[in-house]
């Protein structure tokens, strides 16, 4: 009961705020898509349960099911086998002519997989969890807007409920003064097993269960435009925008983000698709930016066919990379020298996304906008430095 009750009210706040929500989660060299799971008592790590179209080597799980029910003849495995097949026919996922007489056992077959579990171990390769906006259900859209506008303009109960959680903070070393008291009183009163537990319950509570990370700098910023550096995936410092909306000791999620996705488009004709750079898992990113390239006297020329704008970073061939850093918009063509061979394109496509960053990843360099109390300041002395004539327009 004391782990279950502290792990519960222990769980980031920040990882509160996109729990039961669909995400890609970065980790590693790849990504992972689906609703995210964080169960209590997990030590920060979560789960990620794949969609129904991303779930991968379905056959494999139908297989496993037909091998138990001819091992042990148990006509329930078969009962599972067949409704399986049947929902993911109407899903869409299985042709309509599949049937079990098709599902072959095979020891050397990929193994299913319905979702994918990052252990707290892992979470130093976590790189972040994002949210595309355009990958939103209507209502996904919807709850992400009424959170916006909440940002920016808190009701007071937000306001004041933010107020105390700060307030706590500041006492954060007499709380554990008292825990602490109490706990040795009790450690004394209760067998060995349970004095351990208490023990270990108060360090969960007292480093942050109760009284959240209050970060005075980054306090200031909650509902206001910031500018955060982040080594993205690649390994190339970026600088984004977005909104903070909330901060934990080890995350800050920033919402309405212009994120750069890394794409790369090999050339094997004069119509080419890009495609990311990481492999995605659990989702079949409907991304793919056409571009039209055309080769003649040791020129290369790239058009933009997508209704995007994407960046055209660079083109690589035999002599090495060409830096080409320019963005195309619908029907725009850039030309550069040919480095011969067979050709890579590097490309950025920006899309709409809101981000939970690793503090150990990003930081929030400033606001991109000024405070009410700084602007109105501005604008006091623009009035008084105003050319004669002009004062009060």
């Amino acid at each position: 009961m004391i782990y279950g009750v502290v792990e519960y009210f222990s769980i980031d706040r920040v990882l509160k705020l996109v729990r039961g929500s669909r995400a890609f989660v970065f980790i590693g060299g790849e990504v992972h898509y689906g609703r995210l799971h964080i169960p209590p008592r997990s030590g920060g790590g979560f789960e990620v349960f794949y969609e129904e179209k991303g779930l991968e080597n379905i056959t494999t799980l139908l297989a496993f099911y037909l091998e138990n029910y001819r091992e042990t003849g148990d006509a329930k495995f078969l009962r599972y086998a067949e409704k399986l097949l049947e929902y993911f026919k109407r899903r869409g996922i299985l042709p309509e002519d599949f049937t079990l007489g098709q599902v072959e056992i095979n020891p050397w077959a990929p193994p299913s997989l319905v979702s994918r579990k990052v252990y707290p171990q892992e979470l130093k390769n976590l790189w972040m969890i994002l949210s595309f906006v355009d990958f939103m259900s209507d209502e996904e859209r919807r709850a992400r807007w009424r959170r916006l506008a909440k940002l920016y303009s808190p009701p007071l109960h937000r306001r004041l409920a933010r107020r105390l959680e700060n307030s706590l903070s500041y006492v954060k070393d007499k709380v554990a003064a008292a825990l602490a008291a109490q706990t040795r009183v009790l450690v004394g009163m209760v067998p060995a097993d349970l004095s351990k537990t208490l023990e270990e319950a108060e360090k969960k509570v007292v480093s942050g269960a109760l009284t959240p990370t209050y970060d005075a700098l980054l306090e200031n910023s909650i509902g206001r435009l910031v500018t955060v550096r982040f080594k993205d995936v690649e390994g190339e410092e970026k600088l984004y925008q977005g909104v903070l909306c909330e901060y934990s000791g080890s995350y800050i999620y920033v919402m309405d983000v212009d994120y750069r996705l890394q794409l790369e488009a090999r050339v094997e004709g004069d119509t080419v698709d890009a495609e990311p750079i990481i492999a995605f898992h659990g989702f079949r990113l409907p991304l793919k930016p056409r571009l039209h390239v055309e080769r003649a006297a040791g020129k290369v020329k790239v058009a933009n066919n997508w209704d995007r704008p994407v960046k055209l970073e660079k083109i690589t061939g035999d002599a090495g990379d060409v830096q080409v850093g320019r963005v195309l918009r619908p029907g725009e063509a850039v030309e550069a020298q040919d480095p011969g061979g067979s050709l890579r394109l590097s490309l950025e496509a920006a899309l709409e996304a809101d981000i939970v960053w690793p503090r150990s990843r990003a930081t929030v360099v400033g606001l991109g906008d000024y405070p009410a109390p700084a602007l109105l300041e501005i604008l006091r002395k623009a009035r008084a430095l105003a050319p004669l004539g002009r004062k009060g327009k």
